[in-house]
């Protein structure tokens, strides 16, 4: 029903060009084939801004549960010599597209949310359209064509475009393959170890691989040529150590300056502080640390009575300190870190805890606004396990708050709340599936635990549309599909797919705590691949921490990119200052790196939240390895080298710092590690 109701459309820019336009569309037994003809009718050649298809595919998410059924752009990708992507629906529709013929970009049309001021405005959480851009201008990525940046004189090109419904993102690689006549690469995962050996399928006819296993870290290509002469590249990448992460990451804390005001997310990068203290310390850096946290603390926290002096409202903001005082009490062990943090947990529930359990902010339901419960629950278990037996209830009470407010996201079933314009969000949705996992792991009661666990994989189920699952790029695999937050975090506008980004952690807690909870390979993969993916956000050769990797292929926007007077780094900030309406400066970016700003910028930007990877990284995958056994009895092994001696196996963990091993196997294996052994 679908490719029956598509209208697809040809948009030029500038509109006059003297360009003919033509589609024919064609029907075979299970896809849909248009014909799309540009014909340059002048004697001059004709260079383009773009000449672009727009789908007709109904992408604007604005309502549940209409939203499930609508599609989201979920991969499109240009090579030099052909174009395939797909669309993905929360009900989990696929409309594969393909083409043989080479299409020079694509782009999507966002909607404008509002104005502030009025006549500048702030770019929305919505998808107006899809477009493949036929012709465009260039700079492009180097992987798409060069050459389609106009017409010559009388000059006529031809696409076919191949559209077909499929029933699962599995069968996407070899249908669209066989649809269009391309070579595809589908990737088992793209995150690998030192002498690992690449995994990997290639469909197509005829094809030609070329592909090196290596020791160096960093990334490498596979490229497959098909005899038509279809050329396909991907990129996998040889992973660094997780401590130079985490430490990487605590340096960056330094110099891309924390900051305290409205938004919790300009001080995130704390949370890399202490975690690199706790299992890395650097006494001349967690001092230089420490003394900015207490000083920005005490800015926003009365510190005595326990209440935030500013924002009340935005419960995130105490739920991160609160995040932030708990790491800080297991990295240094000051009971009084634990106990500020205690006091701001009961202020928080009963601030903001409505008695059906869910955390409020005014009326909206602010649960799954930067996982409050979460943050709760991180509390809980600190006190536990603390030194003080007498907190012992205030991890009870706590512990059965953050219960309260997951049970609420269970019964609400996707029926969600986020700050900011309401559509089916990335982050609305991990964090409530990321909650409910780690509840189900706390909880002593089976019945619960199945249930939040089927809950979970039900909303990372809808989810996959928002991921890139499939993307043959490690920079990007795992990342979540947000496209609102450069305007707020970089002060960089229009709209821009960032991918991955700080919140794409989210979906990534989510996936470490499903294969804790199933045993599932394919969710430890999927952790592996975006915790890899997140380390790359600090460049390997240089060191420096980036703000997010862009998706789109082509942006033209401008950006603040000089220091704004009028504040300072060591006053509150607040807001969210449109960059429009300061001096800045145009830019044309597509598939890159962005860079961070808070090192200069002293207004309210919120790149830190970057962090947020990084305390991904130290919870899921810094300090454990896992083995499994897989259903043809080979031992899988992550952040570890295995050796088997009959009915033993002998892991060596691959950093120092790893002192755990999770234990997932069937037959009857004696283990030997030098650290903590635990099963699933």
């Amino acid at each position: 029903m679908l490719l029956v109701s598509l209208l697809p459309a040809i948009y030029l820019k500038p509109a006059d060009s003297p360009i003919l336009c033509s589609i024919d569309s064609t029907r075979t037994a299970d896809a849909l084939v248009w014909e799309i003809t540009l014909t340059n009718t002048s004697d001059k050649r004709v260079d383009v801004e773009s000449a672009s298809l727009s789908l007709g595919v109904d992408t604007y998410m604005d309502k549940y549960p209409e939203w499930l059924d609508k599609f989201f752009p979920t991969f499109l990708y240009c090579e030099r010599t052909h174009f395939y992507g797909y669309l993905q629906s929360p009900s989990g529709k696929i409309l594969a597209l393909a083409s043989p013929d080479p299409i020079a970009s694509w782009h999507l049309d966002y909607n404008i949310s509002y104005e502030d001021p009025p006549g500048y405005p702030f770019w929305g959480h919505r998808i107006e359209d899809v477009k493949l851009d036929l012709l465009h201008c260039l700079p492009l990525p180097k992987h798409h064509p060069q050459t389609l940046s106009g017409l010559n004189p009388r000059q006529t090109i031809t696409w076919t475009i191949y559209l077909k419904e499929l029933d699962n993102l599995g069968q996407f690689a070899c249908e669209t393959s066989k649809m269009a006549g391309i070579p595809v690469i589908e990737l088992e995962k793209t995150s690998y170890e030192p002498r690992e050996k690449f995994s990997y399928k290639v469909h197509g006819e005829g094809v030609k691989v070329r592909a090196r296993v290596s020791a160096l870290k960093g990334s490498h290509k596979i490229t497959a040529t098909d005899k038509y002469g279809h050329k396909t590249t991907a990129t996998v990448h040889i992973r660094r150590p997780w401590s130079k992460a985490i430490t990487g990451a605590r340096k960056a804390a330094l110099r891309y300056k924390q900051h305290a005001g409205s938004h919790i997310e300009t001080s995130y990068g704390f949370y890399s502080a202490f975690l690199a203290a706790k299992y890395f310390p650097d006494p001349e850096k967690d001092k230089q640390l420490v003394t900015r946290f207490d000083y920005l603390l005490n800015l926003q926290v009365d510190t005595v009575d326990a209440h935030p002096l500013i924002y009340e409202s935005r419960i995130q903001n105490t739920a991160g300190i609160i995040g932030m005082l708990t790491d800080k009490y297991e990295a240094y062990g000051d009971m009084k870190d634990l106990r500020l943090a205690s006091r701001l947990c009961d202020w928080l529930i009963d601030f903001s805890q409505a008695p059906d359990g869910a955390f409020m902010n005014g009326e909206t339901v602010y649960t799954s606004v930067i996982y409050i419960a979460k943050s709760v629950m991180e509390l809980a278990q600190a006190e536990e396990h603390s030194r003080d037996s007498s907190m012992i209830m205030d991890s009870y009470r706590h512990m059965t708050a953050a219960g309260k407010a997951v049970d609420q996201l269970v019964r609400a079933r996707g029926d969600f709340n986020t700050e900011g314009e309401i559509t089916f969000e990335d982050g609305m949705v991990s964090c409530s599936a990321l909650q409910m996992g780690q509840l189900a792991l706390l909880t002593g009661d089976p019945a619960k635990r199945a249930l939040y666990t089927r809950e979970m994989l039900r909303l990372l189920g809808e989810h996959d549309c928002l991921t890139q699952n499939f993307v043959p790029d490690a920079r990007r695999r795992g990342g979540t599909l947000r496209f609102w937050e450069a305007q707020y975090d970089v002060m960089l506008i229009p709209n821009m797919i960032s991918s991955p980004h700080g919140w794409s952690a989210w979906r990534a807690y989510a996936t470490y705590y499903a294969y804790l909870l199933t045993g599932e390979e394919k969710w430890l993969r999927q952790t592996f691949d975006a915790a890899d993916a997140f380390a790359q956000l600090i460049d390997g050769r240089t060191g420096e921490l980036r703000w997010a990797f862009v998706v789109d292929p082509y942006v033209r926007g401008v950006q603040a990119d000089e220091p704004i007077e009028g504040s300072s780094k060591d006053s509150l900030l607040s807001g969210n200052p449109n960059p429009a309406c300061y001096p800045n400066h145009e830019k044309v970016l597509g598939e890159c790196y962005v860079p961070m700003v808070s090192d200069y910028q002293t207004v309210n930007v919120c790149d830190n939240d970057v962090h947020e990877a990084f305390k991904f990284i130290a919870e899921a995958v810094l300090t454990r390895a896992f083995i499994l056994e897989r259903p043809d009895g080979s031992i899988g092994a992550y952040n570890c080298k295995v050796r088997r001696r009959g009915k033993t196996l002998i892991v060596k963990a691959d950093e120092k710092q790893i002192k755990e091993l999770s234990v997932n196997l069937k037959s009857d294996y004696e283990v030997r590690f030098s650290g903590n052994i635990s099963s699933l």
